[in-house]
């Protein structure tokens, strides 16, 4: 018998024998009815993982400091099972080079990544989150850390395949993640990508009511699809170093800025909706203080919903619905950007400027509304690189208020169908085929409207998300 089938065996022998037990000691109501449902198992994850394992949904995980799942090794869990990060000391989940994860939820049984503490105290930066390693391309050189304490980061330089596989992130939630792992605010993401290559598969996954970053690449290509990020502590989506994979149906929502977990960190005093970056830190080798550094980051981020929380907003700074920087390339299409303190859109420096001019940096079919900063939704004329008429033939439009765009932005009643001029008027200006060849089997399609819901189908983001703030 092989040792894991051994241990399941073994877990279904004393669930059984737990049932018996409390059938024959008064488990059964006078009326012939049964009791109440034996509470679920329980296990701790507390060890490196060096062996294929399977987390059932008949228990609930508790991640007791940082678990890594070792390189040649599958992790899979079930649809509907619960994972909590350990409160009491430093917790995260790492999927190492080489390794993989099978989280292959369902709308209606979600895999949920939370916090150990009860529903109402969870805050964020309770645990670390998610933090994957893949194979794939980066514009670094030499050893490049991830983010994490001293003896728990990892290698992720030298990649040489943007085609790696890390497994399947799908109907996922991770919330009330990121805490603070050295002490000086390098903090852990919900969703931590390096080099994850393009055979990953990311779809329907929500990062909630984090600490730092909900969604971030570091280079690599994978695609994803279906992404939600809710009350961020920093950038809703981030990426940098050489990152080329595109995602379609993407949105971001700030209704509020929370208070962290004592001891866990700080909010970030320049949150964005959209942080992007070339190249920048040891290892940058091209022109330009290193922001040109190949493979440039050139991204896709179609259908894109973007909304700040405007004037409720206390940073010192920032509050961009899109900052564009350190030489990055990429596409922003067929989106909205709405309500943010700062500007919608800021290009910050001569070298993604310089990108700009030449057509390798562009936003299509894009409606703005209630971005309040100085210039309102681009940086002002004459400073900077973002000027709107930079984008004059590219369909973009302005609406008065963020409200008038959707049918609901109350976070307990949200849908975000969008209304007004985001219900049609997009994709005037077409993606290019060779951005939108090969996107999850088929062509990313180019939308009549703007934003991440088709007011004509289905409301993909209902039944496995949620909006919980503690």
């Amino acid at each position: 018998m092989t040792p894991h089938l051994s241990h399941r065996l073994r877990i279904q022998f004393a669930g059984l024998t737990a049932l018996l037990f409390a059938g024959v000691l008064g488990g059964c109501n006078n009326d012939g009815g049964s009791g109440p449902p034996p509470p679920p198992r329980v296990a701790v994850l507390n060890q490196p993982i060096s062996a294929n394992r399977t987390l059932y949904t008949d228990t609930v995980y508790t991640l007791s400091g940082h678990v890594k799942v070792q390189s040649g090794v599958t992790l899979t869990i079930q649809p509907g099972t619960t994972i909590l990060g350990d409160t009491t000391q430093p917790s995260s989940l790492w999927i190492l080079r080489g390794a993989k994860i099978i989280a292959n939820g369902t709308a209606a049984a979600p895999i949920v990544f939370t916090s150990a503490r009860a529903v109402g105290n969870r805050k964020p930066g309770d645990w670390g989150g998610i933090v994957i390693i893949g194979n794939g391309l980066i514009n670094r050189t030499g050893v490049v850390n991830t983010e994490g304490p001293v003896g728990v980061a990892e290698n992720y330089g030298g990649g040489t395949n943007n085609t790696d596989s890390s497994g399947v992130l799908r109907y996922v939630r991770i919330e009330f993640a990121g805490f603070d792992v050295t002490g000086t605010a390098s903090e852990l993401n919900g969703l931590s990508m390096y080099a994850v290559g393009s055979k990953t598969v990311l779809e329907y996954v929500e990062v909630l009511a984090g600490l730092d970053d909900s969604f971030e690449w570091w280079g690599g290509a994978v695609d994803g699809r279906h992404l939600v990020s809710y009350e961020a502590g920093d950038d809703h989506f981030d990426w940098s170093e050489g990152y080329v994979g595109r995602v379609q149906f993407a949105i971001g929502l700030q209704a509020a800025r929370l208070t962290p977990a004592a001891g866990s960190g700080f909010p970030s005093t320049d949150p964005q909706g959209f942080e992007a970056d070339g190249c920048a830190g040891t290892g940058c080798t091209g022109p330009a203080g290193g922001h040109r550094s190949t493979p440039y980051s050139d991204p896709v981020f179609a259908n894109l919903t973007m909304v700040g929380s405007g004037t409720v907003e206390t940073q010192t700074s920032g509050g961009f619905g899109a900052v564009l920087r350190r030489g990055t390339k990429g596409l922003l299409h067929n989106g909205i950007i709405a309500r943010w303190k700062g500007t919608g859109i800021s290009v910050r420096d001569s070298a993604t400027g310089n990108i700009l001019d030449a057509d390798s940096l562009n936003l299509h079919n894009m409606v703005f509304a209630q971005n309040t900063g100085t210039g309102g939704d681009y940086d002002p004329a004459g400073t900077n690189f973002g000027q709107g008429t930079k984008f004059a033939a590219d369909n973009h439009r302005s609406a008065a208020t963020a409200a008038a765009l959707f049918a609901n932005l109350t976070p307990t009643g949200l849908n975000w169908t969008p209304q007004g001029i985001a219900a049609s008027g997009c994709g005037t200006v077409a993606l290019p085929a060779a951005r939108a060849a090969n996107f999850f089997g088929g062509t990313m399609p180019n939308t009549a409207y703007c934003g991440a819901v088709d007011p004509a189908g289905p409301q993909w983001y209902q039944g496995w998300t949620v909006y919980l703030t503690n």
